[in-house]
């Protein structure tokens, strides 16, 4: 049996992980994951990604880093399903939200619950901070209001069909 061409390197309660799986699993491209324990530091994990950030994706001697861009990389590479729109504006809708999630979603509710809640008991990083967890309950709502409003207009988050974006708001 030959052996998966992607190797995921990844958290698995990690949004941005969890996109590139989302990712690859509706384009059916085999690959193996291997989870991280970044938060433990370790030189052989900083040599993948100096950064010190997950996703890694291994592919052909390659290490594809950042989850946006790793998941444009494969939907190029893998044409089939588009997960992005053709037209530029489309593309640049998609991105737009794709960032919104990422950036904007991840700070003000991701990161107060998900991490507060879980990620600091499974990294030893102390109790929970019940402020920030309030913090993160309340701006849910303004972004539930937002991807309703949104779904208003649309079939799917970016547009008429699933894109990328809709991983992003999936992942989170």
């Amino acid at each position: 049996m030959q052996a998966a061409p992607y190797q995921l390197h990844h958290v698995a309660l990690s949004p941005f992980c969890r996109k590139v799986r989302l990712t690859l699993a509706e384009k059916r491209i085999p690959f193996t994951l291997k989870e991280e324990r970044y938060w433990e530091g370790g030189t052989e994990f900083l040599r993948l990604n100096p950064a010190g950030k997950v996703p890694i994706l291994r592919y052909e001697g390659r290490l594809l880093t950042e989850s946006q861009a790793i998941c444009e990389f494969l939907d190029e590479v893998h044409p089939a399903p588009a997960l992005m729109p053709e037209d530029p504006a489309g593309r640049y809708e998609v991105r737009r939200l794709c960032a919104w999630f990422d950036d904007k979603f991840h700070t003000e509710v991701t990161a107060n619950l998900l991490y507060e809640r879980v990620n600091k008991k499974i990294m030893g990083r102390g109790y929970p901070d019940s402020e920030k967890i309030k913090l993160g309950s309340a701006r849910i709502k303004y972004h539930l209001d937002y991807l309703g409003w949104l779904l208003e207009h649309r079939r799917w988050i970016a547009g008429n069909a699933m894109t990328l974006a809709d991983f992003a708001a999936a992942a989170h």
